[in-house]
């Protein structure tokens, strides 16, 4: 295996070692371990890009606690410091470039890896998602590399399990004057089947904080139906840290367990004391760092004129999060990040900078707060005047496109209206100069595929696929950042159109055995005390198939088989069957013939009646597709693809697609 030292400034390559000499370093990234370097699928040639290679390493960081760009690190001041009285840490790192950097596009693209996973080859190149791409199928239709971008990827998350692959980061722990921190955690779940005791850090990883005691006096065991329903205390001697094992209870931190045992579909939160929190917010510099050094240092791992970054879910969070406490600007004041692709992150930021910060937590509501918009705004209950852009100084914002499913503007805790509207929900509000807002009209949080996977939920999975858009929308933010052409117009539901309603305002058709949303409950701000926290509901207004009609509307929602929403309730077999699932979302099919939907007493055409038959039913996805492509929202040399998927979709439908329900 070889190993080598890029370093910032003259190279240093000293035979059999990898000790940083002293004064080498001037920036915040002192050296890259790279532990293997291979040619990418046996150096095979992308486009004019040519052949490119991957690296993996570990690159490793010193932040200097008295710059300014890093006051907002939480606990930083608890670190401990080098004999330079800088705070060192390490993270993972994944590089993909051209072997020839002149070949390449001179962008660097940076996965904010969510939970440590690599996956910009599956959002953009139509990739299988892996950790570790290598084969064929990892790079997908290959379309990132043959645009000559250069693919990074580095550790900013703690608690995600590196021994098995996953990309994380290994930062300090904070003491209080070399003694032990400790503090409060809490984590919540929901079991699915009825169980004595439950593995409560499944999901969370709360396992990085054990707890002090399993038996603290004063940790606490909730439960409540809902998200959000007001919490019952289970009495402290009615729980307890531990698992049964053949009728016996053994102490385990991980497990809990409950006298008469846990429900299935209630939300159960617990609360307990911890120890010794690592400085999360370090994270936040390691990608600020890495991506400063890529564009400004010489005999680098890898370079690049321009630096974009792509973060989805939680990610997409914490890029909003990284813009609003200004870690797109380097610790010189220069522009760290030129343009930032936001997936699915809806007005929240998450647990990542604080404290016994948890990354991997939902986000379900503890991440939305004032402000929620780029540009600054004046919050009506406090009056405030802030903005997520405030942090940095003018003419060094990154252009920022912010992309949401219908699931963020139903779940209670994403309101992605409020990305677009004033936070009182009464008016639109304009997008800042160099953002753009897009929503992709009846998509769940996640792509979807052909057949709909089952789930948990009363209806099979949402199948739209919407990495179609991610494709046009990204080769439009390269040029309006490279090039100042502006990008395609924000397209999500307004009021100027009509397109944008309360939830409360919705008539849904009705179908047979649909139940549907109109009494679960919104969401609320975590920076005020109710009743002013709460948060005005407003989703897109549908037709009468239940379909939305506001936002980007993909070829295969445009001209539908079948209602697709953002919602879906969970399913009898796991409880709680008026609740919906997490940032799920339903496929509810048409009929197939009239006699179908007669027999069924469904209001929705079927969809014999809708189509001559499959060439018909293409050709109007054809047009779809040329429409959205002429617009930008999605490339051209994509519709052929598009049609050949929706081709598959009516096969399976019309043949032995069926089901209805997850029965």
């Amino acid at each position: 295996m070889s190993r080598l030292v890029s370093r910032i400034g003259p190279a240093v390559l000293l035979a059999g070692a990898l000790t940083l000499v002293p004064g080498v370093s001037v920036a915040e990234l002192t050296r890259v371990e790279v532990g293997t370097r291979e040619d990418v699928l046996g150096g095979k040639a992308f486009g004019s890009a040519g052949a490119y290679e991957k690296i993996r390493g570990v690159a490793h960081f010193a932040v200097d606690p008295r710059n300014p760009r890093n006051a907002g690190i939480a606990n930083l001041d608890k670190a401990p410091r080098n004999g330079a009285g800088r705070v060192e840490f390490q993270a993972d790192l994944i590089v993909i470039k051209p072997k020839d950097p002149s070949r390449g596009n001179g962008v660097v693209f940076f996965d904010i890896v969510n939970r440590g996973r690599f996956r910009l080859l599956s959002q953009f190149s139509r990739a299988e998602g892996v950790d570790d791409p290598t084969t064929g199928a990892h790079f997908g239709d290959e379309w990132l590399l043959r645009q000559g971008y250069t693919l990074v990827a580095v550790g900013w998350q703690f608690d995600v399990n590196r021994p098995s692959g996953l990309i994380g980061f290994a930062p300090p722990v904070a003491t209080d004057g070399g003694q032990p921190i400790e503090g409060w955690v809490r984590a919540w779940f929901i079991p699915n089947a009825p169980t004595a005791s439950f593995e409560y850090v499944t999901g969370y990883n709360t396992a990085a904080y054990p707890p002090v005691s399993l038996n603290h006096p004063e940790d606490r065991l909730t439960a409540r139906e809902g998200i959000i329903a007001a919490r019952g205390l289970v009495p402290r001697d009615e729980w307890q840290f531990g698992r049964m094992a053949d009728g016996t209870l053994v102490a385990d931190p991980n497990w809990v367990t409950l006298k008469g045992g846990f429900k299935p579909g209630m939300t159960y939160e617990i609360v307990y004391r911890a120890r010794n929190p690592p400085v999360s917010g370090l994270g936040l510099a390691s990608i600020r760092d890495m991506a400063s050094a890529l564009k400004y240092g010489s005999n680098m791992v890898a370079s690049g004129q321009y630096a974009y970054m792509y973060g989805s879910s939680q990610t997409g969070r914490l890029a909003r999060q990284l813009i609003r406490q200004g870690f797109t600007i380097d610790e010189q004041g220069r522009k760290a990040f030129d343009a930032a692709f936001i997936n699915i992150g809806g007005t929240g930021e998450g647990s990542f900078n604080e404290p016994f910060a948890r990354p991997n937590h939902l986000g379900a509501f503890t991440g939305t707060e004032f402000p929620i918009q780029f540009q600054s705004t004046v919050d009506p209950v406090t009056g405030e005047r802030a903005g997520l852009g405030d942090a940095m100084p003018a003419g060094l914002e990154p252009k920022v496109m912010l992309f949401d499913s219908s699931s963020e503007y139903w779940d209670r805790g994403r309101a992605a209206a409020l990305r677009h509207t004033s936070i009182d929900g009464t008016r639109d509000q304009p997008d800042a100069p160099y953002v753009r807002v897009y929503h992709a009209a009846g998509t769940r949080h996640g792509s979807g595929t052909i057949p709909p996977a089952a789930g948990s939920g009363q209806f099979p999975s949402n199948t739209i696929n919407y990495t179609w858009a991610h494709r046009g929308l990204l080769a439009a933010l390269d040029k309006w950042t490279r090039e100042g052409v502006e990008p395609p117009a924000s397209r999500h539901p307004s009021f100027a159109e009509g397109t944008l309603i309360a939830r409360d305002d919705l008539e849904f058709p009705a179908v047979p055995g649909v139940q549907w949303p109109t009494a679960v409950p919104g969401g609320f701000r975590s920076d005020l005390p109710g009743p002013y926290s709460a948060l005005p509901f407003l989703v897109s207004r549908i037709d009468a198939d239940g379909n939305e009609v506001g936002g980007i509307r993909l070829p295969e929602q445009a001209v539908p088989l079948a209602t697709f929403t953002g919602w879906v309730f969970r399913s009898e077999k796991i409880g709680a069957p008026r609740t919906l699932i997490l940032l799920g979302g339903s496929y509810i099919p048409f009929p197939r013939t009239a006699a179908e939907r007669q027999a069924s007493g469904d209001p929705r055409p079927s969809i014999m009646e809708r189509y001559a038959g499959r060439a018909d039913y293409l050709q109007k996805i054809e047009v779809a597709g040329n429409e959205l492509a002429r617009e930008r929202y999605i490339l051209q040399d994509d519709v052929p693809a598009i049609v050949e998927q929706a081709g598959q979709h009516w096969d399976w439908r019309m043949g032995s697609g069926r089901g209805t329900s997850n029965d």
